[in-house]
């Protein structure tokens, strides 16, 4: 059985670390300002978009952990209360998001390859198992333990990844690790069950002929 303290955080780590690679690729600069594959990025802000999401881990370990006694989420329980029924495109919350990525992508691809390489590194000597259960206030103010975090962090790079690698022609360069498509596709599954209910997510998963619809986290 797989020790989940040491799982995850691997990971994630070896996510961050293709972001680190494609990010830092001929195929990333030459279409920096080009449209992505996903709607709303051009390539630059959705390589600012997957570099924040190495580095806001290290941001919100470093901040004081949260006073209150709020009872800490799980990562399906944060990724269903922040997105809630906003519009994955025109919503303030998804406007905000992409300008911060935009903002972010204003360093350079190498510049921004070289941040999240600093932080990986960072966060090999500090994600041990001893902090996996610290809490911490993320976006929205929701509370979620550290662990929990990692495994939102790994379906956003996960996700992500395969989104810059498409807008790039680079779809057939991706090698994560299997557990870390593993671990995001449970907690997507999660979030499915959590914003759909368990019948539906499996109906749509086996029964094609009774739900032919398709039944998506986001």
């Amino acid at each position: 059985m797989r020790n989940e303290s040491t799982a995850i955080p691997t990971a994630f780590l070896a996510a961050a670390e293709r972001v680190e690679t494609i990010l830092d690729s001929k195929a990333v600069v030459a279409h920096w300002e080009d449209q992505s594959a996903l709607e709303g990025y051009t390539v630059a802000g959705l390589a600012g978009h997957l570099a924040r999401g190495v580095l806001t881990v290290e941001q919100y370990m470093d901040a004081p952990e949260p006073s209150n006694t709020t009872e800490a989420t799980d990562a399906a329980g944060y990724i269903t209360a922040v997105l809630g029924d906003h519009d994955p495109v025109d919503s303030g919350l998804h406007r905000g998001v992409r300008a911060r990525s935009l903002d972010a992508s204003k360093a350079g691809a190498s510049a921004l390859a070289r941040e999240v390489g600093h932080a990986r590194l960072r966060l090999q000597g500090s994600l041990d198992e001893s902090i996996m259960e610290r809490r911490i206030e993320a976006l929205q103010g929701v509370v979620i333990t550290v662990e929990e975090y990692l495994r939102t962090r790994l379906v956003e790079l996960v996700v992500h990844l395969d989104d810059l690698a498409v807008s790039v022609g680079e779809e057939d360069s991706m090698d994560l690790p299997q557990g870390a498509y593993d671990e995001a596709a449970v907690v997507l599954v999660q979030v499915a069950v959590r914003r759909h209910g368990a019948l539906s997510v499996i109906r749509g998963l086996a029964r094609r002929e009774r739900h032919p619809e398709a039944i998506r986290a986001f």
